[in-house]
């Protein structure tokens, strides 16, 4: 199945790179309402997951609203997605909090960048690689090869390098683990467990498994976590901010297990406080609550 996707990346490609921005916004506009009107079985999971997140029923005009912006934003995500190695003034983010991950390399202990599947989350990265930071961008394995190496091109063109994970391999923690001890920078995606240590968390009112890596991660090499985020704001423009850290430090009379629980939960909670302000930003084309509920 690897042409089609081949076919789409090409045809893309070729469309960013010869019409102008206005044409983009409007071409996509169009296109992705043609998808939303007759992908239908996409159209109605992304309406069950918004559902739960804008606390309405799966058939709500809100809820089918919020869809529509969906299928929209995916759209001009993949537009801008691969166009980022070519600088233009309105894929530069507006910054904010960026202080946060400034201070953690000034105090030597590198930094992990935690985002979910929300907004432009290579641009975030990108962001941060223009500044000079050292940083890596965790990826699972693409069963695709050609497909996970156009990322990891686009990526390495941006001077952000691609560490392919095995949940599974402890010898990839303790690369990051040295990664971090020198003061360089891991992003990684944290709201879908895809293997490994996962951690049972409340997430919109529903329990949900998360990934428990960076924080296991962190309190491996004593590496603070950040939530980060870029998403795109009426107009084209992006955000991007990041928040407070989250550190996880050994506690008395707490055990690995629950601090670990309890680090993961306070992501999903900063998370959810994203999303919640950007449902239609947020991608999941499978029914999100059913494959990881508990």
């Amino acid at each position: 199945m690897i042409w089609p996707k081949k076919l789409y990346l090409v045809l893309f490609y070729i469309f960013t790179r010869t019409t102008p921005r206005f044409w983009q916004v409007f071409q996509n506009r169009c296109v992705s309402y043609f998808f939303f009107i007759l992908w239908d079985r996409h159209r109605n999971i992304i309406q069950k997951n918004l559902s739960v997140i804008l606390k309405c029923s799966h058939d709500d005009p809100a809820v089918r609203q919020a869809a529509r912006r969906v299928f929209e934003n995916y759209g001009l995500y993949l537009v801008d997605y691969v166009q980022m190695n070519r600088v233009r003034k309105y894929l530069l983010p507006e910054e904010q909090g960026i202080q946060h991950v400034q201070q953690a390399l000034d105090n030597g202990r590198g930094a992990i960048l935690i985002t979910p599947h929300l907004g432009n989350w290579e641009l975030g990265a990108f962001m941060f690689a223009m500044r000079g930071c050292p940083i890596h961008a965790l990826s699972m394995k693409d069963s695709e090869t050609e497909v996970q190496d156009f990322r990891d091109r686009m990526r390495s063109t941006l001077a952000v390098r691609t560490v392919h994970i095995d949940p599974d391999n402890y010898t990839t923690v303790l690369r990051l683990v040295n990664l971090l001890k020198q003061n360089q920078v891991i992003a990684m995606l944290g709201d879908r467990w895809e293997g490994g240590k996962k951690v049972e968390v409340t997430f919109f009112g529903k329990k949900v498994y998360f990934p428990a890596g960076a924080p296991a991660l962190a309190l491996a090499a004593q590496a603070p976590i950040i939530p980060v985020f870029t998403v795109a704001r009426p107009g084209g423009r992006y955000l991007a901010w990041a928040e407070k850290p989250i550190e996880v430090r050994r506690i008395p009379g707490k055990n690995t297990s629950e601090l670990i629980a309890e680090k993961t939960q306070e992501i999903a909670l900063a998370f959810e406080s994203s999303i919640a302000r950007y449902p239609d930003q947020w991608y999941h084309f499978f029914d999100y609550w059913e494959r990881y509920g508990c």
